[in-house]
């Protein structure tokens, strides 16, 4: 794809003075089209400039030329949708990980709360056997308490990584939502007639 001199400015965001420099300096070629005209190619552009060729700005460029008829509102809906494909991707990925890593937290949780009233099971038969020790009483009473905090805190820690993962999957939700209004939008903005794009 060749451009004109302006346009290739335009391109990688220089004036066309800045551009001639360059074209001498850096050894951009030069072509030129049956008036005379200096065109560049792109390819030339992006040997030169790298990433910060605005592609973006040759297609533009091309759907004007080629006259599709598609409509900037259309154009603006594709791109959002791309974006939107690659955010939920990006999420859902994220979220897929996140929830791996919450189940089996909360599988060792529930094994070690498991473990937990085992001995707290054990712990109340030896205090009944005990009762009547008073000198062991109280530290057994002391571990009773401390195995009772222990229970509470990772009921609690499990419970908070269930409400952590229900905001991931409402997040994911309205992620979903968002794309899939996009995408009916753009199939709806696709289906127009190149009549009713122009005109309404």
């Amino acid at each position: 794809m060749k451009v004109n001199i302006s346009k290739a400015a335009e391109m990688v965001g220089k004036t066309r003075a800045t551009l001639y420099r360059h074209i001498e300096k850096k050894g951009i070629t030069v072509e030129k089209d049956d008036d005379d005209n200096p065109l560049i190619d792109v390819s030339e552009l992006v040997r030169v400039y790298g990433d910060r060729v605005n592609i973006e700005t040759v297609n533009e460029q091309n759907n004007t030329k080629e006259n599709t008829g598609e409509t900037v509102s259309y154009q603006q809906n594709k791109h959002e949708i791309e974006l939107l494909k690659k955010q939920m991707q990006l999420f859902e990925t994220s979220t897929v990980r996140e929830r791996d890593l919450l189940e089996s937290q909360i599988e060792h949780l529930k094994e070690s709360l498991s473990k937990a009233q085992d001995g707290q099971y054990k712990l109340t038969l030896l205090l009944e056997d005990h009762t009547k020790k008073r000198d062991g009483d109280s530290e057994w009473q002391k571990s009773f308490k401390a195995l009772e905090n222990r229970i509470a805190n990772q009921e609690k820690e499990a419970k908070e990584r269930e409400v952590k993962e229900q905001k991931l999957l409402d997040e994911n939700r309205r992620i979903k939502q968002a794309y899939s209004k996009q995408k009916k939008a753009f199939e709806e903005e696709k289906g127009k007639s190149v009549w009713k794009k122009l005109f309404g």
